[in-house]
């Protein structure tokens, strides 16, 4: 069994809260969702801190740091709180995909061979990476069910009554 365990400095938790994003029901979707799509033989304990791009699209991993740089502008997609959300889940699951490709799968910096200018200019070298059109995919593949369990999460830990 793997256990994410997610950080965030100040300034970050707050950019959530205003965002309506709750970092321990991301953590919780996490390692559902890593323990659900993969067997773990050993039990293990991993730490990502979560930051912030300002006034930035993108998002971003930086291969041998368990850090996910996330997007500031989280109305890519439109203002409401789901569209925000989509913005928010679809940046993390591309840059945790990342994250899995350094730390689990063994995958060499030197393989994701592009420059910045690449990604900027839509590249070819970038848009064709095996490992970002796996990371595209990934994104694709569990986002869905990723929001899913955090909507019920979070329905769930509205429920008074039960505790």
């Amino acid at each position: 069994m793997i256990s994410i365990e997610l950080h965030a400095k100040p300034r970050v938790k707050k950019w959530l809260r205003e965002n309506d994003i709750n970092i321990k029901l991301i953590q919780k979707c996490t390692n559902i969702l890593l323990n659900q799509i993969r067997r773990y033989k050993t039990d293990q304990q991993r730490k990502i801190e979560l930051r912030q791009y300002k006034d930035y699209n993108g998002s971003g991993y930086y291969f041998g740091f368990d850090e996910i740089h996330l997007t500031g502008n989280l109305d890519q997609n439109g203002w409401s709180k789901e569209k925000r959300f989509d913005t928010f889940v679809s940046h993390y699951l591309h840059e945790l995909r990342h994250w899995i490709q350094d730390n689990m799968l063994g995958v060499a910096e030197e393989k994701l061979n592009y420059t910045d200018e690449d990604v900027d200019k839509e590249r070819r070298t970038y848009c064709y990476n095996k490992w970002e059109v796996d990371a595209r995919r990934f994104e694709r593949r569990y986002k869905l069910e990723f929001t899913k369990l955090y909507q019920l999460l979070e329905k769930i830990g509205q429920k008074r009554d039960l505790i």
